[in-house]
């Protein structure tokens, strides 16, 4: 295994992926991360892999559920509003319910997130629209005649510096 240094800022980073993967599984990862389109030659000529190779282990890590080539709307440059919904359950919320209540987050088109969380809240989601006053009245829809949330707050997004191990610190002319 390389040095942390020559693949990976981060040794913290290393620590953790050592469990998973190797040091060729997270340069196909972080050229995948930039670019989801590239070919198995391409991604093979990067990594520094025979094409087989690399397609083997981009396959290998996806069957694995460790990898997944998604795209990603960048809400900033394409002038959308985005917030976080942050959701504390009612005591009284059976089990069956809150799951229901979930599935119905899941199956909506502007809810681009959903996780559970501990501490204050326990539920987290992320949501977009094309005004805060349009997020505001969709989160209230959401939310609107259910014995799940007990309360909620709308925490608006203003700018995104880091999102998946990708930089939106900078204009970019090709996010």
């Amino acid at each position: 295994m390389p040095d942390a240094r020559e693949w990976i800022e981060d040794p913290r980073v290393v620590d953790l992926l050592e469990e998973r993967m190797d040091h060729k599984d997270y340069l196909i990862f972080r050229e995948l991360n930039e670019n989801g389109r590239l070919s198995d030659t391409e991604l093979a000529e990067r990594v520094g892999l025979s094409r087989s190779a690399a397609r083997r282990r981009r396959k290998r890590l996806q069957e694995e559920g460790i990898l997944e080539i998604f795209a990603l709307l960048v809400f900033k440059q394409a002038d959308y509003t985005y917030a976080e919904v942050q959701i504390t359950y009612a005591v009284s919320a059976s089990q069956e319910q809150i799951d229901q209540f979930i599935q119905k987050l899941l199956d909506d088109g502007l809810v681009y997130e959903v996780a559970e969380c501990m501490g204050t809240h326990d539920l987290m989601l992320r949501v977009w629209e094309s005004s805060l006053s349009e997020i505001n009245a969709h989160v209230r829809e959401l939310l609107h005649d259910n014995d799940i949330a007990e309360s909620y707050s709308v925490v608006p997004i203003t700018n995104s510096y880091k999102m998946f191990h990708r930089d939106f610190s900078t204009e970019s002319s090709d996010d």
